[in-house]
């Protein structure tokens, strides 16, 4: 048990590692995302079929579709791992692509349909399991429902960068970039306080233990603290407290250059705030992964590889 009788409980996210469910509301988001992800199998196959593919009766699995009940978090992670045998997003995303004589595709029947929408959200809170995020990021037009759906299910705020200046909101955040393709350049906004930056602190203790123990404290809570001035003959000893305020999820549909990502992530660096993961549905060839540097600790997660 850890503090406060809270018990630890772990989760094999999609890559299957075990990875700790950081709070008790993460484990409530998986344990509803799993009936969700239970509802949307109802949709294709009966009772019967969820039964030989579970190994739970038809009454349980009822009672979980219909949400007089939900499953605990070791129960969601069996029903997720075997759902996810039935129910292939990346497969599904494919099928619905619509390609022309040129190369190009048509992905409108995927990011207009709100249920598919849901079920790549659940896959988001299954991939990114245990990170802390705190706000969802996506540049304006294609990527805002799935970001919106995301950010619901992670139950935080979404922002979005526009190509315009929004009336009524007096200042910005601005990243001009230029596009690989054309040589264009775009310059995106995001209202300044749309994101919370870092705050640094310096706290001042008598003793260098005093000042060692307070530092590790504040790392048990997930800041950077560390022993930052000392001062022996006056008894003078500062810790310096990085407080980090918003972890951000960039969400877009598809990556095809890396220079919006790219673009997004500056946003997120200027507003002085962490990157704490990438999510797309579609990425297209390798080319991206040279031009997007990925932050340290950020996660990459991409559906499917064309």
């Amino acid at each position: 048990m850890s503090k406060k009788g809270v018990s630890t409980r772990f989760l094999k996210n999609g890559r299957g590692k075990w990875i700790r469910m950081a709070t008790r509301t993460e484990d409530l988001k998986f344990r509803l995302a799993t009936v969700e992800l239970l509802r949307m199998a109802k949709k294709q196959y009966t009772y019967k079929k969820l039964q030989e593919e579970t190994n739970l009766p038809v009454t349980v699995l009822s009672r979980y579709v219909k949400g007089h009940v939900l499953p605990n978090s070791e129960r969601a992670q069996e029903i997720w791992q075997a759902l996810s045998k039935i129910i292939n997003l990346e497969d599904e995303i494919r099928r619905r692509l619509r390609w022309d004589d040129n190369g190009f595709f048509d992905n409108t029947s995927i990011v207009g349909d709100t249920n598919l929408l849901s079920q790549a959200a659940n896959y988001a809170i299954a991939k990114f399991a245990g990170k802390r995020i705190t706000k969802v990021l996506t540049a304006a037009v294609d990527g805002v429902p799935l970001a919106t759906m995301v950010a619901k299910a992670l139950g935080v705020n979404v922002v979005i960068a526009k190509p315009t200046k929004e009336v009524g909101v007096s200042t910005f955040i601005e990243e001009t970039y230029t596009l690989s393709e054309s040589g264009h350049t775009v310059t995106l906004f995001m209202p300044r306080n749309a994101i919370r930056r870092h705050k640094k602190t310096r706290e001042r203790y008598r003793t260098e233990k005093e000042a060692l123990d307070a530092a590790k404290r504040w790392k048990s809570k997930g800041y950077e603290a560390y022993l930052a001035g000392r001062d022996a003959s006056r008894g003078v000893y500062e810790v310096e407290v990085l407080r980090i305020y918003d972890s951000v999820l960039i969400v877009d549909d598809v990556i095809k250059t890396g220079d919006v990502q790219s673009a997004l992530i500056n946003l997120v660096n200027k507003a002085k705030a962490e990157v704490s993961g990438i999510f797309a549905l579609i990425a297209i060839g390798d080319e991206w992964k040279k031009r997007i540097q990925l932050p340290k600790n950020c996660q990459l997660e991409v559906v499917l590889q064309l």
